[in-house]
């Protein structure tokens, strides 16, 4: 049998029994509180804090490399042809309508591309879970933990391969057929993959 824990009490220096779940205990001969610590098995230690991992996004140019492409040649022709059509006397003068809506469009498009369409979306990966955000004004989140993740798949096609990019999609135990959490394009899936292991215990990051 063990003796029971003690402490000295801080005002009257006489030393009493403490229970070790209790943080603070009253002394029985003078009243005053004291700190008695808390059991170390049930304080939380460093490695059970959640700590942010990795945070990821869609790729917008090598997930979207031709419309890039065409939002860029419109919007930078559509701005020349208006300024030639101000400036120049080779162009008719009323083509610069022609140049502004053009450079419009071509803004707008590219506005929806690196903006709107993928850069309120993340995937955040802590510790503890993996967070799907979405949204600007409207927020969706999605989020499954580590140890209920059931499988982790990855999709790439042969562009996606060559940049570096993949669709991944995670399942939980506890949910229906679909994936709990879809993200397309993201840069690096494998080591997204790796790393959502490595926390579940299969294997190590670099493997």
């Amino acid at each position: 049998m063990t003796d029971a824990a003690t402490i000295v009490c801080d005002n009257c220096e006489r030393s009493f029994p403490i229970d070790p779940e209790v943080a603070k205990m009253p002394c029985p001969f003078c009243g005053d509180i004291n700190r008695t610590g808390v059991n170390p098995t049930h304080a939380e230690s460093p490695s059970e804090t959640e700590r942010i991992l990795r945070v990821a996004r869609p790729a917008l140019v090598r997930g979207h490399p031709l419309a890039s492409l065409l939002s860029g040649t419109t919007t930078l022709g559509s701005g020349g042809l208006m300024v030639l059509a101000l400036t120049s006397t080779l162009i008719p003068h009323w083509a610069w309508w022609i140049g502004l809506i053009g450079l419009i469009a071509g803004g707008a498009w590219m506005v929806w591309i690196f903006v709107l369409g993928h850069r309120w979306d993340r995937l955040r990966i802590t510790s503890r879970r993996t967070i799907d955000e979405r949204g600007i004004v409207m927020r969706s989140t999605s989020e499954v933990l580590h140890k209920h993740v059931r499988n982790i798949r990855i999709t790439q096609n042969v562009w996606q391969r060559i940049v570096g990019i993949g669709d991944l999609e995670i399942d939980s135990a506890a949910g229906d057929s679909g994936a709990d959490i879809r993200i397309t394009n993201v840069p690096d899936p494998d080591g997204i993959k790796r790393l959502i292991d490595a926390e579940r215990g299969l294997g190590s990051v670099g493997d």
